[in-house]
C-alpha cells in the first residue's frame, strides 16, 4: 500500500511533534476549579467537633451564675448568685466583695473563689457557670464566600466561624492563617485544613478569641497538559502528587496517551525550568514514590505517535476498504 503525499506530510509532522518541546506556562488567569471544594468535609468536621467549653475564658460582659453550696437560702437550697463581669474582669459576691476572674476558665474561677471564701467557710464548695457569654468580634478575610467582621457570642471554633462566612470559595487554599494578639505581641497560627477536615484532627479546630483575624489565602495552581481528558489548570492541594493531578484532569486519554513519556516541569529559583521524568510504571508497581507537586508545576503527558497513527489513519483506511453492496 502506497501512502499519498498528504498522509506522508502528516506523519512527518507527527514525528517532529514526538521530539521534546519545552512546555510553555499557561496563562495565570486559568481557572482552578476542578477539585472538589472542602465545604462538605468542613460541615462533617463541624458535626464531629466536640462542644466542650472547658477551655473558655471569662471576659467582660459575661454573666456568671455562682452557686454557693455552703450559703443556703431560706428554702434550704444552695444560694445562686448571678454576677456580670465588669470591664476590669471582676465580679461582686456576698461576703468577699470584688473578685477578679477575668481571663480565667470556669474551673480556675471556682478555685479563686474558694480561696477567697476560706476566710469565712471551711472547705467551701462553689460552682461557676457561664450563663451568658460576652459578645466579641472575629474578622474573616480572604477567599471565603462572605468575608467580613462577625459578632460572636460564646465560644466558637475555627470551623464554625468559617461556616458563618459561607465557607471557602472555589479558589481558596487549604492553609488558614489566624492572627492573634497575645500580651504585647502578634502571633500567626497556621492551620492545615486537610489535617483538620479530612484526617479529623480536632486539635486544629481552635477556639476563637476576641480580635482574631482569620485569613484564607488563595490556592496555588498546577497545570496538566497533553493527552489527558481535561487538560488545564487545577488548584494545588496540600500534598498533591502527579498521579492525583492527572486524576483531577480526568485521567489519561486512553487512545493517545504515552504514559511512559510523562514529564514534570518545575521552575527553579533563577527562572529556568527543570525537567523531571516521571516513571508511571514504577509508581503504579510501588517501586517509586509518587512525586509531590509544587505551585506552578506543569505535568505533561505526551501523545503516542503509534497510537495516533492507528487511531486516525489505520482506522480511516480500514473504513475505506469496506465493499459497497449494489
Amino acid at each position: 500500500m502506497t501512502l499519498r503525499p498528504p498522509v506522508l506530510a502528516a506523519l512527518a509532522l507527527l514525528a517532529a511533534c514526538g521530539r521534546h518541546v519545552p512546555a510553555r506556562t499557561p496563562p495565570a488567569s486559568a481557572d482552578a476549579t476542578e477539585l472538589v471544594p472542602l465545604d462538605r468535609e468542613m460541615a462533617l468536621a463541624v458535626e464531629r467537633a466536640p462542644g466542650s467549653t472547658s477551655d473558655y475564658r471569662v471576659g467582660p460582659e459575661d454573666l456568671l451564675e455562682v452557686t454557693l453550696f455552703d450559703l443556703e437560702e431560706k428554702t434550704g437550697e444552695p444560694r445562686h448568685v448571678t454576677a456580670r463581669v465588669s470591664q476590669s474582669g471582676s465580679i461582686t459576691l456576698p461576703l468577699v466583695g470584688q473578685v477578679a476572674v477575668g481571663s480565667q476558665t470556669p474551673v480556675q474561677a471556682e478555685e479563686t473563689l474558694r480561696g477567697r471564701y476560706r476566710k469565712y467557710i471551711h472547705d467551701p464548695q462553689i460552682a461557676v457557670f457561664v450563663k451568658e457569654y460576652r459578645s466579641y468580634r472575629v474578622s474573616v478575610v480572604g477567599y471565603v464566600e462572605k468575608p467580613g467582621v462577625y459578632e460572636i457570642s460564646g465560644e466558637r471554633s475555627l470551623l464554625e466561624v468559617l461556616a458563618m462566612a459561607g465557607g471557602l470559595n472555589k479558589t481558596a487554599g487549604k492553609t488558614v492563617q489566624i492572627s492573634r494578639r497575645r500580651d504585647d505581641r502578634l502571633e500567626t497560627l497556621l492551620i492545615d485544613l486537610d489535617r483538620l477536615s479530612h484526617d479529623g484532627d480536632m486539635r486544629l479546630n481552635l477556639p476563637m478569641m476576641r480580635g482574631d483575624v482569620v485569613n484564607v489565602p488563595k490556592a496555588g495552581v498546577v497545570y496538566v497538559q497533553g493527552s489527558v481528558k481535561k487538560p488545564g489548570a487545577y488548584r494545588l492541594r496540600d500534598a498533591m502528587t502527579v498521579m492525583q493531578a492527572i486524576g483531577a484532569a480526568g485521567g489519561w486519554d486512553d487512545k493517545l496517551a504515552n504514559r511512559g513519556g510523562t514529564r514534570l516541569f518545575r521552575r527553579q529559583e533563577r527562572g529556568e525550568r527543570q525537567e523531571i521524568p516521571i516513571d508511571i510504571a514504577a509508581i503504579n508497581s510501588g517501586r517509586a514514590e509518587d512525586v509531590r507537586l509544587a505551585e506552578n508545576d506543569i505535568v505533561v503527558v505526551p501523545m503516542s505517535l503509534p497510537r495516533y497513527v492507528i487511531d486516525r489513519f489505520i482506522g480511516g483506511i480500514g473504513m475505506g476498504l469496506s465493499i459497497p453492496v449494489f
